[in-house]
């Protein structure tokens, strides 16, 4: 009975607001050095652009959608682990279906986030290689949704998931 009970406990602290919270943050600290930094960095060698984007107006533009969309993502880590009991990385997801704050309009604001930041860089640098690596990253972000992820939140959830499909758009809110 006693190994029974450690691994409840364990299990407990598994899914505790601080231990969910710890692993979003990493979560999204590996999303985020992969496509944010990692990704773009290699694209600046390639192009031999520069790790200092052009001065003016766009690079604003750019760095304030980057650091907007990064608040808002913020916010979006918070729901998944308060409300959903889970993180944003697909082998850990949240144990609720969350469909309150801006999931009650949209089902994928947090990609939709992220491509904002990829975009943002594009505009940053002005790179025609950046608006090609923000186009790709669409497209794959828009077929590993529809292909992989609404089909396993099918599975998960149900008609709970199919009712909610119903009432929140994919991409753009429902009229």
């Amino acid at each position: 009975m006693a190994p029974l009970a450690a691994a409840a406990r364990e299990a407990l602290v598994r899914r505790s607001p601080a231990s969910l919270g710890l692993r979003s943050a990493l979560a999204h600290l590996w999303f985020a050095v992969n496509f944010f930094v990692w990704i773009p960095a290699v694209l600046l060698y390639v192009t031999r652009t520069g790790l200092v984007p052009p001065p003016g107006g766009l690079a604003l533009l750019g760095a304030a959608v980057i650091v907007l969309a990064h608040l808002a993502l913020l916010w979006l880590i918070v729901d998944f682990v308060r409300i959903g009991g889970g993180t944003q990385h697909p082998l850990d997801p949240p144990q609720e279906l969350v469909a309150r704050g801006l999931y009650r309009w949209i089902r994928n604001p947090m990609y939709l986030l992220y491509s904002a930041i990829v975009l943002g860089e594009a505009i940053l640098y002005r790179s025609p290689a950046f608006f090609a690596y923000a186009a790709a990253f669409w497209v794959f972000t828009h077929f590993y949704v529809v292909r992989v992820e609404e089909k396993a939140l099918m599975r998960r959830f149900g008609t709970s998931y199919a009712d909610y499909c119903h009432r929140a758009g994919r991409w753009l809110p429902r009229i």
